[in-house]
Parts: C-alpha cells; sequence; structure tokens
C-alpha cells in the first residue's frame, strides 16, 4: 500500500466509495465498481455528481487490468472477493492496490462465509482499520476519527439503554433477502442485532450467506422480519404471500422495511454501526429508544460527514 496520501483512486469496493463521501474525498475518486448502484443505492449518486458518467472497470470480483491502468490510480481499493490473478497484474504494472474485507482475524477460505472467533470484535476492528486507513490514503485523518468517534457515540447510547436485557428476552429476528437466502452466523448484521437488543435465530443452523427453506423459517418462528429496502420485491412477497402469513412476525405486522441507511448486511458500513444499530433498537424497544432520537442523531451523521439534509423520516 502506498504511504502518502493520493490524488487518484480507483475504487472497486462499494462500502469504500460511500465512506470516501463521508470522508469528503469524492473527488479523489477517478472510477469505481460497476454495480454501485445495486450494490449502495441510488442515495449515493446524489453524493458524487459525477458517478453516473464515472467508469466501471471491474466489480467486487473481476476487472479490466487495462482499463483500470488507464486510468492512471494511484491505488486500487480492492474487495475480498476480488480475482487473485487481476490482483498478479496489478503486482506487474506495479499498481497500489489495497483488499478492504470490512472485518479483521484475517483472509478467509470463503469471503462471504467467514469464520470467525468473536464476529463482533472482528467486524468492529475491520471497520475501523477501513476508516482510519481511507482517512490516511486521502489525508482526511482529523474526519476519519470525528466519523468513528461519532460511531461510538452511538454505540454507547445503545449500549446505555439496552445493553442489560437478558437473552431470554430478545426478540428472534430474521433476515430475508432474494433467492430464498438469509444471512446467518458470522455475517455483520448478527453482530448488529445483538447491538441491538434482538437475536439473528437464523444464526443457529446457518453459516454465511446462503438459502434457506420454508421448513426451518416455520421453526424458527422470528418475532420480527427485516428486509432491505432495496429488495422491494421480497418485501412483497414477504407481507403478501399466503405461506408467509404462518409467521408471527408477518401476523403480528412486525415485518420491518429497513431504510437504506440502516445496512442491515453481511458487511458492514460506517451508518450501519453509527445508525443502523440504533434504528434497530428502537424497533425492538421504542419505550427506550424513541424515533427522535433516531432523528437526531441520522441528522447530525449526513450534516456532518455527507454535507446534505438527511431526507428521510423515522
Amino acid at each position: 500500500m502506498v504511504a502518502t496520501s493520493v490524488e487518484r483512486m480507483v475504487v472497486l469496493q462499494h462500502h469504500s466509495l460511500d465512506i470516501l463521501a463521508q470522508l469528503g474525498a469524492q473527488e479523489k475518486v477517478v472510477g469505481t465498481e460497476a454495480k454501485w448502484k445495486q450494490n449502495l443505492g441510488d442515495y449515493i449518486a446524489d453524493m458524487y455528481p459525477d458517478l453516473e458518467n464515472m467508469p466501471t472497470p471491474g466489480d467486487l470480483k473481476s476487472m479490466k487490468v487495462e482499463d483500470v491502468a488507464a486510468l492512471k490510480p494511484d491505488i486500487v481499493l480492492v474487495a475480498a472477493q476480488a480475482n487473485p490473478e487481476d490482483l498478479a497484474k496489478l503486482d506487474k504494472l506495479q499498481i497500489p492496490y489495497a483488499t478492504i474485507a470490512l472485518r479483521a482475524e484475517g483472509k478467509q477460505e470463503e469471503a462471504q462465509n467467514p469464520r470467525l472467533a468473536d464476529s463482533d470484535k472482528a467486524y468492529t476492528d475491520g471497520l475501523q482499520w477501513t476508516v482510519e486507513t481511507l482517512g490516511k490514503l486521502t489525508g482526511t485523518e482529523e474526519r476519519a476519527s470525528k466519523l468513528w468517534s461519532f460511531i461510538e457515540e452511538s454505540r454507547q447510547f445503545v449500549e446505555d439503554k439496552i445493553g442489560d436485557i437478558p437473552e431470554a428476552e430478545r426478540p428472534k429476528v430474521f433476515i430475508a433477502n432474494p433467492e430464498n437466502k438469509t444471512y446467518g452466523n458470522d455475517k455483520y448484521v448478527g453482530a448488529q442485532l445483538l447491538r441491538a437488543g434482538a437475536v439473528n435465530v437464523a444464526a443457529q443452523d446457518i453459516h454465511g450467506y446462503k438459502p434457506y427453506n420454508f421448513e426451518q423459517l416455520v421453526s424458527w418462528d422470528p418475532d420480527y422480519i427485516i428486509v432491505q429496502d432495496r429488495y422491494p420485491e421480497v418485501y412483497k412477497e414477504v407481507t403478501t404471500a399466503p405461506a408467509w402469513q404462518a409467521l408471527s412476525a408477518v401476523q403480528s405486522g412486525k415485518v420491518l422495511l429497513a431504510p437504506y441507511w440502516s445496512k442491515p448486511w453481511g458487511n458492514p458500513d460506517t451508518d450501519s454501526m453509527a445508525l443502523g444499530e440504533l434504528w434497530l433498537a428502537h424497533q425492538f424497544y421504542p419505550d427506550k429508544i424513541s424515533a427522535e432520537d433516531v432523528q437526531q442523531r441520522a441528522e447530525e451523521f449526513y450534516s456532518t460527514f455527507y454535507g446534505v439534509e438527511f431526507n428521510d423520516k423515522v
């Protein structure tokens, strides 16, 4: 990795694109990954006026190395699942790159299905490393420090409000994703739910990001079902398909459409920890954490780090 501040970055890892915007370093990005809108959401285009027309020389798994080289980057940010052959070509061309995994505990045999000794610590340490590293690369160390402090303050607020709730009293939660897949054990959303005072029901039977069968889901019978707002078709199926009506969460109207800024994902983003854990805790314990608490933090996060108005309502 380069040791000094850079001016030209090719970003083939979408969380990094988001964090760079929060650090005010958008002008340093000269190329990005092809599925940025699908992987992050439409909101990110508001932070990068030129993103729609920006070159996309690769995605999370592969890249056209000659197209990357043509952009003359000082560094390339790649995902953990990047093709090793592509990285070898970057080495041969003496183009520096950094792998952004968003978790500690080293390289995993399967990038999407890690096996972690302590998932909460792994994702916390991994995201902190990412924020600090991107701050160093872009010369925004002070802002990066402020961003991480904001995350720690939000987490402490949640811990003070609901941290002592016994596990037996915590709601059971299921994350519904496309293609009948869910996040099981050792994905960030499990740590996110624990921080928010809940339990991921899939963690007992599924490891990583994998398919589930409906019989499993019926046996888990979650108290809440969460769908990311980037998957409206999944939300429609969960709330209207006859088979889903057998589940307690559907019967009680506890199917939550998670806003883009809460990010109950397999890997964390800064707003996952700063806002998502807080939003989830409010959903599960509205008597302990109010909508106003979440709204205030979200507005502060957006104005401080994106430099735009938060235009959603909790």
